[in-house]
């Protein structure tokens, strides 16, 4: 069995998007977002992210074209001070003002990479899918669907049981429940970050603390796959021209009743009006959605989602303790990915032979380095080739 480890460089391999523009990474975020069209449309929300650089930064309001500091360096700080107003009862302002930023940069996240990855399948993880076999795993840190994509065009790979952990319905032109087959002939996908086609409830402050709309379990997601006519969504935003697996910067909106109001009290929702902000034609039925990805940020809120991702980090362990081959594209081990030191430690401890691992990086001194010194792989043992990954790799040096 091979594990396939995913990371940024995988991503940036895509060149088809009719955006002409490549998955962006940490740094060139916001210069990435400022170049596509949805930065002109005023459904897509950055008021909140506008106002916090404008408050904590000094940062005029016209300036935000230019901002160009790495997201993780702001998400990562909103979240800072996030937790610090749950700590500071009394500091309920800077509470709300650091939850709806927080919030303002997940979809704001997650519309950039659907707006890149709309276009035909990615060619390199297609180039990938091909050569897999059903009892590889692809174990991704990335939020994007390239791969998702590319298994369906090329396998039996569906995403009612193609993820490992099992949604509670899909979206498929209409909500329906996942469908689970008796036996799988075809390799699992392991989203260690969530995905852009996973969908959980939006979020409130209750009790003052970050809690899901939905009255189902925490654990509890849904999946878009794919839509013909509108949703029903946020005001009735939907956006049309979608790929599968992408959707505009509102997803449908999930068949879940809610949380039911605190004894002696009610809901209302209000929604404010202002002139500039087109009116949505589709409908609103439902509850309101959000994508459910883990953020770049230093403090990663896996336990938010009840066992979802300890499920999803047990059985990437796992996979990792038992690949003969182990196969890295694209992935650097970023500062802030403190939990895949464990993961990969945790797994090599547990193993009885030692893997082949070949690293595909442009850069791979370090990720060589760290094989072999922190994780204790011989050097006859490690496969390196110094290329970026691209349609036109060699995938015969990989399998």
């Amino acid at each position: 069995m091979k594990a396939i480890i995913l990371g940024a460089g995988a991503s940036k391999a895509y060149d088809g998007s009719p955006t002409k523009i490549r998955m962006p990474v940490a740094i060139d975020f916001f210069k990435t977002y400022n170049k596509l069209e949805i930065s002109q449309n005023p459904w897509v929300l950055v008021g909140e992210i506008i106002n916090y650089l404008n408050q904590h930064h000094k940062m005029k309001p016209e300036d935000f074209v230019n901002y160009s500091t790495d997201i993780e360096v702001l998400h990562s700080e909103i979240e800072e001070k996030l937790l610090h107003a749950f700590n500071d009862s009394q500091d309920f302002v800077s509470l709300r003002e650091s939850f709806k930023s927080y919030n303002q940069l997940v979809f704001l996240f997650t519309s950039v990479i659907n707006e890149i990855q709309n276009g035909p399948v990615s060619e390199p993880h297609i180039n990938l899918a091909k050569l897999l076999k059903k009892d590889d795993v692809i174990v991704t840190f990335n939020w994007d669907t390239l791969m998702d994509r590319a298994l369906a065009e090329t396998t039996e790979w569906t995403p009612d049981a193609g993820y490992f952990v099992t949604p509670k319905m899909i979206y498929r032109n209409a909500w329906e429940p996942a469908s689970i087959p008796q036996k799988t002939d075809y390799p699992k996908l392991i989203k260690l970050h969530g995905s852009t086609n996973w969908l959980s409830s939006a979020t409130t402050i209750e009790n003052e603390k970050i809690t899901m709309t939905q009255s189902a379990g925490p654990e509890t997601f849904y999946i878009f796959e794919s839509t013909i006519d509108p949703y029903d969504t946020h005001n009735g935003r939907y956006m049309s021209n979608y790929e599968p697996y992408s959707y505009g910067y509102y997803p449908p909106n999930i068949p879940d009743p809610g949380k039911p109001a605190p004894e002696d009290q009610v809901f209302v929702r209000l929604t404010p009006r202002f002139p500039h902000m087109p009116e949505g034609t589709a409908g609103k039925s439902g509850l309101t959605s959000m994508p459910l990805i883990i953020p770049p940020v230093k403090h990663k809120t896996y336990d938010m989602y009840g066992d979802l991702f300890k499920e999803l980090w047990r059985e990437a362990e796992l996979c990792l303790t038992e690949a003969s081959e182990i196969i890295i594209i694209g992935y650097s081990f970023p500062v802030t990915d403190i939990q895949s030191n464990h993961l990969f430690k945790n797994a090599f401890m547990k193993r009885k032979t030692v893997p082949r691992i070949t690293i595909v990086d442009p850069n791979p001194h370090r990720i060589k380095e760290k094989f072999s010194f922190e994780f204790g792989i011989p050097d006859d043992h490690l496969v390196i080739h110094q290329d970026y990954y691209s349609k036109d790799f060699p995938m015969d040096k990989l399998f």
